[in-house]
């Protein structure tokens, strides 16, 4: 079992979607999110929705060109769709997906394998659409999220990272997509109960995120998980690049917290992407058969 405790944090690169439409703000603030977390020994994972990746070409490769990692972020309103991936069936999704990938393509000159999906919005089709068009890993959806609003529904999906399941997005399976979930708080609820308390950089302060970090760290140690992974994520609509923001001194403070439990913990702090946690994960965990044995509890049905 690895003493290492991976730290990765991600990005929406979203400045240039519609309610919003401030490529200077993006470019500001994803520069100074690379700066802060390379003063850090960080490496970052950056999500580029087509038009950002258009907008500011020159920023996502130059930070790609420092180690950090770029992939695709999906809202499918920045296509002229409706917002939501989760509401499309497999071939409007695949359509969707198609021209995302295509887009992202020309602006970058390579096609990306790692992926986040906006509102965390897909359904039991999307995981094998990704997979067929060669992606590797990423976020499609939220541990514990119950959004039937935004096609986000994820109640009961593992903590961990996990290979995706082929026809069921809440069970790991044999798909060879790593799904890397957010770092979440399943017994802390926000937006009336609908949405578990994640390590969202701009949700609360760094104290509050200090212990949704602790506690995480905990349950794997005692679960025993095949790899110990906290994993953080904000958006490019936030001015990173001043040091005075309260959402880059929350940044700081959630990486200085993520430090200081692993030392407590006796583990290794290791600021990476998230594509080098899926290449752990793979080290670590031989890709299982679909047909994996699944039994029901029935302590509870003995008689006394």
């Amino acid at each position: 079992m690895t003493r290492k405790l991976y730290f990765a944090i991600k990005i929406d690169c979203e400045a240039t979607q519609p309610a919003i439409q401030d490529p200077d703000l993006g470019r500001r603030s994803s520069r100074g999110f690379a700066d802060v977390l390379e003063a850090a020994g960080c490496k970052g994972s950056f999500y580029c929705i087509p038009s950002e990746a258009k907008a500011n070409r020159d920023v996502y490769r130059d930070v790609a060109g420092r180690g950090h990692t770029v992939g695709l972020h999906v809202h499918p309103a920045d296509l002229g769709y409706e917002e939501f991936l989760g509401l499309y069936g497999p071939d409007e999704q695949r359509q969707i997906l198609v021209q995302s990938t295509d887009r992202f393509e020309q602006a970058m000159g390579r096609r990306p394998i790692g992926i986040c999906i906006g509102y965390g919005s897909c359904n039991d089709y999307t995981r094998r659409i990704l997979l067929e068009l060669g992606y590797d890993y990423g976020t499609t959806q939220i541990p514990g999220r119950i959004l039937p609003e935004c096609a986000s529904v994820a109640a009961g999906a593992p903590l961990d990272p996990y290979f995706a399941h082929p026809w069921n997005r809440v069970l790991s399976g044999g798909l060879d997509f790593v799904e890397i979930p957010n770092t979440v708080d399943p017994d802390s609820r926000m937006w009336g109960g609908k949405h578990p308390q994640d390590l969202r950089i701009e949700l609360v302060d760094a104290k509050n995120h200090y212990y949704t970090i602790e506690k995480a760290v905990q349950r794997q140690i005692h679960d025993d998980t095949p790899l110990r992974t906290i994993v953080g994520c904000t958006h490019n609509i936030f001015a990173y690049d001043d040091p005075g923001d309260f959402r880059r001194q929350t940044l700081e403070g959630v990486i200085a917290h993520t430090q200081r439990i692993a030392e407590q913990h006796h583990l290794e702090w290791c600021g990476v992407t998230e594509q080098e946690i899926a290449g752990a994960y793979r080290a670590a965990v031989p890709l299982p058969s679909d047909n994996a044995e699944r039994t029901l509890d029935r302590r509870g049905y003995d008689k006394a």
